[in-house]
């Protein structure tokens, strides 16, 4: 590289440092004008196009860097990094992978490694890469909060205090260690352990709001309310565009029937910061999922980055469609995939287009998302959807609701005499922990309650003889399953299994769940804890409280079809694939009965 070239990468890297990545893009491209096999010109390219959120045009350029020189480690990560944000971790960790064989002690690619496995549920991969970090230098405060994580997310939460309380001997300020240590102190349910570390993280680091938003949420769990309120205040006046607070505030105020308070925390930082796209969408979203469809019309309209956001412009799409305005909501979702693309958007365009009879290209995009996340359960029911209804054999093949669809009754814990006995033990549990007024927002059920938290992970006795039992059912389920390699359900076998959502449900009157699939899941079930007898009431339908298989969420009339109906009685629980569309008929009768149910999910680690 000559000196006069040298000078010009060296002012690059300095506007770089400075932020100033379009200076960068546009001067890299007049250099490379003269020097097209200057490598270093497409990594700082690359990087600025990354830094400036382009990720697919940074792709581009760190690959044409590559190809100029492919032994470059640093590179290598970057690229990594960039297919790490574009959820694209397949290829992530190939780069860091790349990246290790040219230089075997490149740490930076490792911890990037484990993020990435991590990202993509690969958690004992992660682990392995932890360890060999710490191989070297035990006492990498990073790496050992990194294991601590991963021991956390595998469900080994003494282990996990244990690395989390060893960082914080090698380092008694580290707040993200010692906040973590309160989140798994948390979903042990050892909530005033979990209060004790937030507390002291809160006084080390005052002005750090994400400490304020789990001391709201521990609060809220143990159903100290006004102090969960206040702590989620606290959160928004240190970060007033921290979405997922008001977000979760404002859930807060739903399920709690405080409507008159419900979008204020809104209202009041968009009326002092209006230019906030993010809050924005998560007010309208909230606004939709309430039924407030003017009112999130109303909020839309006067956001001044309509069509230069992507998450506005999909929104765009959703009020085109309230209107009937099909093409428009078209127009909508492609320019707002075309400025990003992100999952949801597109999965909510392939429901748009199936909608529309427009199947084939439902596939399209069903198909780009497949790239992103194999596994989504979401996507795997549309193309259920739109093989049934393009006459497709394949969907009997995924979905086979009869091989799938299992029926069993759970095993009577040790310790009860009969299935009754422990029933009423566990009902009686869970009845104090149905304390709110209203269903939570987004959720699938009507006229009924759920239970914060994650319900198998509680410490409380009864709780754990259901984990136990369940855990059996679900073993024998795997172990009944057939062999497929290219099967989305079968390849996936594993014996080790993991809850990664469980909840308790209670339906009033008139309750149902509207008709869903389990987005995060592997395998779904609900457990029927509480079934009335629904024969002693005038019922709309022969199928009462059952649970149906097959009929969309996505209401397309006359092409829907109910594939399989199962009546569960008390001690049942129905296995399924977590992408098989299902949900449940409602029911009549007086304020005296209701329906109690344990769902879950399970997923292969």
């Amino acid at each position: 590289m000559n000196l006069n070239l040298q000078n010009q990468v060296a002012s690059l890297a300095n506007l770089l440092n400075q932020k100033n990545y379009q200076q960068v893009i546009s001067s890299a491209d007049a250099l490379l004008k003269q020097h097209p096999k200057a490598d270093v010109l497409f990594h700082l390219k690359a990087l600025a196009l990354k830094n400036s959120g382009s990720l697919e045009a940074a792709v581009l350029s760190f690959q044409q860097c590559l190809e100029l020189n492919p032994k470059q480690p640093e590179v290598l990560n970057n690229l990594g990094n960039t297919y790490k944000l574009l959820q694209q971790y397949d290829l992530a960790i190939a780069n860091y992978e790349q990246a290790l064989k040219v230089n075997p002690n490149f740490v930076e690619a490792k911890r990037n490694l484990v993020l990435a496995y991590q990202e993509d549920n690969q958690l004992i991969k992660a682990l392995a890469i932890a360890e060999e970090i710490l191989a070297s230098n035990p006492q990498d405060v990073s790496a050992l909060t990194s294991k601590a994580n991963l021991l956390k997310a595998l469900d080994r939460y003494q282990e996990a205090i244990n690395v989390y309380q060893q960082v914080l001997t090698l380092n008694p300020r580290y707040v993200n260690a010692l906040h973590n240590l309160g989140l798994t102190y948390k979903l042990l349910e050892d909530h005033q352990s979990a209060l004790a570390c937030f507390k002291q993280a809160s006084q080390l680091a005052p002005q750090v709001a994400e400490i304020d938003f789990s001391l709201a949420n521990t609060y809220f769990e143990i159903n100290q309310y006004p102090l969960a309120e206040q702590s989620y205040w606290a959160a928004i006046n240190k970060k007033p565009l921290y979405v997922d607070v008001h977000s979760t505030l404002n859930e807060f105020y739903w399920q709690l029937g405080k409507h008159q308070e419900f979008g204020k925390s809104y209202q009041l930082v968009l009326d002092k910061m209006p230019n906030s796209p993010e809050l924005v969408t998560a007010y309208v979203q909230q606004l939709f999922a309430a039924g407030a469809d003017q009112q999130a019309k109303a909020v839309l309209a006067k956001a001044s980055d309509q069509g230069k956001h992507y998450q506005l412009t999909a929104l765009a799409a959703k009020v085109a469609i309230v209107d009937g305005n099909a093409g428009l909501a078209a127009d909508h979702y492609k320019h707002s995939l075309a400025l990003k693309f992100d999952v949801d958007n597109a999965l909510d365009f392939a429901e748009f287009l199936i909608k529309q009879g427009e199947y084939y290209q439902a596939l399209e995009m069903i198909e780009k998302v497949e790239l992103i996340q194999p596994y989504h359960q979401l996507n795997l029911g549309f193309k259920s959807l739109c093989w049934r209804l393009l006459g497709d054999e394949r969907y009997h093949w995924l979905c086979d609701y009869q091989r799938f669809i299992k029926p069993y009754q759970l095993p009577v814990p040790q310790g009860y005499d009969n299935l009754p006995q422990y029933l009423a033990v566990l009902e009686n549990t869970l009845l104090s922990m149905h304390d709110k007024v209203h269903e939570p927002l987004k959720q699938t059920l009507k006229n009924g309650t759920q239970t914060p938290g994650r319900l198998l992970h509680k410490p409380v006795q009864v709780i754990q003889e259901l984990k136990h039992s369940l855990t059996q059912v679900v073993h024998q389920y795997v172990s009944e399953l057939p062999d497929d390699p290219n099967h989305p359900l079968l390849k996936r076998k594993s014996n080790n299994i993991q809850f990664s959502g469980s909840w308790s449900v209670k339906l009033r009157p008139n309750g149902f769940h509207v008709n869903h699939v389990h987005p995060d899941g592997w395998l779904s079930s609900a457990f029927y804890i509480k079934v009335p007898d629904f024969s002693q009431f005038p019922q709309k339908s022969e199928h009462a409280g059952a649970i149906k298989f097959g009929e969309s969420g996505i209401a397309l009339g006359e092409r829907e079809v109910v594939e399989r109906i199962i009546s569960p009685k008390a001690g049942q629980l129905v296995l399924f694939p977590s992408y098989v569309w299902h949900g449940t008929y409602g029911f009549n009768g007086d304020d005296s009965i209701f329906r109690m149910t344990s769902p879950f999910d399970v997923i292969p680690v």
